[in-house]
């Protein structure tokens, strides 16, 4: 029996871990200060500078201010307004309710919290912040508070789905699994949100699958569960699962890398190593293992080991390869290993030439690093080849004759890239240090400023303005 049930896990272990994957490939975090595992050089969303401060806005103004910031992900900022707004109308709800969202958002639970009991205090009647609060003593792991909030919570004209299905995880949590079966099933009922909807049944598959096994012990329904609450991302309640079936058989592989996982995902990242290390010394062969020690290796820039687990990862084919590949081009280039950078690179686009973002950095790399423009015309043409209508293809070829010194084609193509897509602001820049180069300088600064003018709080942009400035420079020395 113990042999089968290893096996059913490692299956649902698979289901888990390439939704994992999937969801660590790149996909940025939604929070302040989002991070991408690869293809930095890609992400072009601007940093925002620090905003110079506005005085005598009124409380609409401010309002107003938070939810710009708010929209464009940059929650700090947004917070700061919503506060001034609090400031200038202390009675009023709406900063409050921002706070609370934004702080959420930001995970700073105990802020959310305590902007909620103003909202409370104001309003204590808002059902929308009595839920927000329950969510918030759950991701703040005090589930037993949650559930007695949630025993307590008004019932209302029509069912509401979310409290249900919030009770019914609650209850799983605590083990009243037929509480908790009712629950998500009228919670199902009730969604007409598509996520929710999802949630709900991701949840209730495992009570499906685990009744496939009648004899297994409660256990393996613990651990089934744990790898639904992962899979709806409440890490939380995953976590405080796991640590009481680890607790009772340490020697679960899956369940180390489950807890793992969990704590990748809250950005605990000593916690994760932790979990990933003891699976890891478990079973020393498993790709899954090696894959997140790679990853957890990565974020605490431990780049070495990274290199190494990610490695093995694939030396034991790990599946899907292309985000080995993505993860040690990005680590090759940030050890400095320029050539071995390049060649995964050049391995993700054997792999899948699906998106033109993934030509760019090889591009880069062997102009400005390896210094081989021959193999960049290479990969700009295989860009062009792929993506014919794309003005960053004509850009990439642009810009690798301009690192071959053949000009007029440099120039067509990036002629042709700014015709297809005027507001790119790369080919602005690289049209412009060719016509730098060629001291045509009225031209080049012309086109410096077009750059940055398309992406002034951007890296393209800062690297106009520069260019821009020291050309002015040598100008008027002349």
């Amino acid at each position: 029996m113990r042999k089968f049930l290893a096996i059913i896990s490692a299956i649902l272990l698979a289901l888990l871990i390439m939704g994992g994957v999937l969801a660590w490939q790149g996909t940025e975090l939604t929070r302040d200060g989002i991070f991408s595992l690869f293809e930095k050089v890609e992400d072009t969303k601007p940093q925002l500078p620090q905003p110079k401060e506005e005085l005598n806005l009124s409380y609409e103004e401010r309002l107003e201010k938070g939810d710009y910031y708010f929209e464009r992900g940059f929650l700090t900022f947004a917070s700061n307004e919503y506060v001034r707004a609090a400031n200038l109308e202390p009675s009023r709800i709406d900063p409050y309710l921002a706070l609370v969202k934004t702080h959420f958002e930001l995970r700073n639970y105990k802020k959310a919290l305590s902007n909620a009991e103003i909202v409370l205090s104001i309003n204590p009647n808002h059902l929308p912040t009595r839920f927000d609060v329950v969510r918030i003593y759950i991701k703040l792991s005090d589930f037993d508070t949650a559930k007695n909030l949630l025993d307590a919570y008004p019932p209302t004209a029509v069912p509401d789905a979310r409290v249900l299905y919030y009770q019914g995880l609650l209850a799983a949590l605590f083990h009243n699994h037929d509480v908790a079966q009712k629950n998500l099933k009228q919670a199902q009922v009730a969604s007409t949100d598509l996520e929710l909807s999802s949630h709900i049944s991701i949840v209730l598959e495992s009570y499906q699958e685990f009744s496939f096994t009648q004899a297994a012990e409660d256990l393996y329904l613990s651990e089934l569960l744990a790898r639904s609450f992962n899979k709806v991302t409440e890490y939380e309640m995953a976590i405080h699962l796991l640590k009481t079936v680890l607790r009772e058989r340490g020697d679960l592989r899956d369940g180390w890398i489950l807890l793992g996982f969990a704590y990748l995902n809250l950005e605990k990242y000593q916690f994760a190593l932790t979990g990933f290390e003891k699976a890891y010394s478990l079973d020393s062969e498993w790709p899954t293992t090696q894959y997140f020690l790679g990853v957890t290796h990565k974020e605490l820039e431990r780049f070495d080991e990274s290199i190494t687990y990610f490695n093995l990862a694939l030396s034991n084919d790990f599946e899907p390869m292309l985000v080995i590949y993505r993860h040690l081009a990005d680590l090759y280039f940030e050890t400095q290993d320029y050539e071995k950078s390049a060649k995964a690179y050049e391995e993700v686009l054997e792999v899948s030439k699906d998106d033109i973002n993934s030509f760019i950095r090889p591009v880069w790399l062997y102009l400005d690093f390896i210094k081989e423009p021959q193999k960049a015309l290479k990969v700009a043409e295989a860009a062009v080849m792929t993506f014919p209508e794309s003005a960053m293809s004509f850009n990439l070829l642009g810009w690798s004759y301009a690192g071959l010194k053949d000009d007029d084609k440099a120039e067509r193509n990036l002629l042709k890239a700014i015709e297809l897509e005027p507001s790119l602001a790369a080919a602005h820049y690289n049209l412009a240090n060719l016509y730098s180069s060629q001291n045509r300088n009225q031209m080049a600064l012309d086109a410096f400023q077009k750059a940055y003018d398309l992406d002034a709080n951007g890296s393209i942009g800062n690297m106009a303005a520069k260019a821009y400035n020291e050309l002015l420079s040598e100008t008027l020395t002349e």
